[in-house]
């Protein structure tokens, strides 16, 4: 299949790359499954050490592809319930990875794109970066588990501030809080990224390996049931007539009135 993911090398380095700049790496299903090729190709291949998550293009990823997701709302085929478990099992994978992914975050990580930056060990963020929720906006609840991961980082309060009131975050931001560990100008992401990526490679990978388990283990129990309870909120949201007019608004269609599907 034509995929927009690329798994390269750099020594010991995996690096996984979103190349569809043309639809800023928005996520859909061909996204999803050319992802989770690639993370099954690092997990299966012992010579990565340590794995970079970057993007080309200005923007790192937008989320949700909304015009697919609007059009999925006209039909009865399941088709939104399939893209969020396909994109949990992204967010599962990075997750249970032996390896730490350091995210390289430049312009917007929206949505189900902050999603994704937030599900790795680690992430460095141009000073251009944008961390933003949206969520509420489209008028429905959050995805790819980053309900679960502002709450362990942030705390409940703060957590429901960002997502409720705030809104967006930019990189020296969402750095003061703990979700990004490295701000750098546009021009040096890439060098700053990888100087991090090579550090956690020279070490031992077997202590490796076990830090990030240990880490996990102590802040995630419960992360695959909490991702199943969000995409259900998320679901119960979608269902709603307040959804499909904003998602419909957003992504400028003039048909916005809710057919039922046949």
């Amino acid at each position: 299949m034509q995929t927009n993911i690329t798994l390269t090398s750099r020594d010991d380095l995996a690096v996984i790359t979103l190349g569809n700049e043309a639809q800023a790496n928005s996520i859909d299903l061909e996204f999803c499954e050319g992802l989770l090729r690639a993370l099954g190709d690092v997990e299966a291949n012992e010579r990565y050490r340590a794995v970079v998550l970057q993007a080309t293009g200005r923007i790192f990823s937008a989320g949700g592809n909304l015009v697919q997701i609007l059009d999925g709302l006209q039909r009865a085929d399941g088709f939104l319930e399939t893209l969020i478990s396909a994109l949990n099992a992204v967010i599962l994978k990075l997750r249970r990875l032996p390896v730490p992914v350091i995210a390289s975050v430049q312009g917007a990580a929206a949505g189900a794109g902050f999603s994704l930056a937030m599900a790795c060990d680690l992430v460095v963020a141009s000073h251009s970066a944008r961390f933003v929720v949206g969520y509420g906006k489209l008028g429905t609840s959050t995805d790819g588990g980053l309900s679960f991961h502002l709450a362990r980082r942030l705390g409940a309060a703060r957590a429901l501030q960002l997502l409720l009131v705030k809104d967006s975050l930019n990189a020296e931001e969402a750095s003061s809080l703990g979700l990004v560990q490295d701000v750098a100008d546009p021009a040096s992401l890439e060098e700053a990224t990888f100087a991090i990526a090579r550090q956690v490679a020279n070490l031992p990978p077997s202590a490796v390996s076990e830090m990030k388990s240990l880490v996990g283990k102590a802040s995630e129990h419960g992360l695959e049931q909490h991702l199943e309870d969000e995409k259900q909120a998320f679901l119960r949201c979608a269902s709603t007539e307040a959804f499909y007019q904003r998602v419909a608004a957003f992504v400028g269609r003039s048909d916005s009135t809710r057919h039922s599907p046949t």
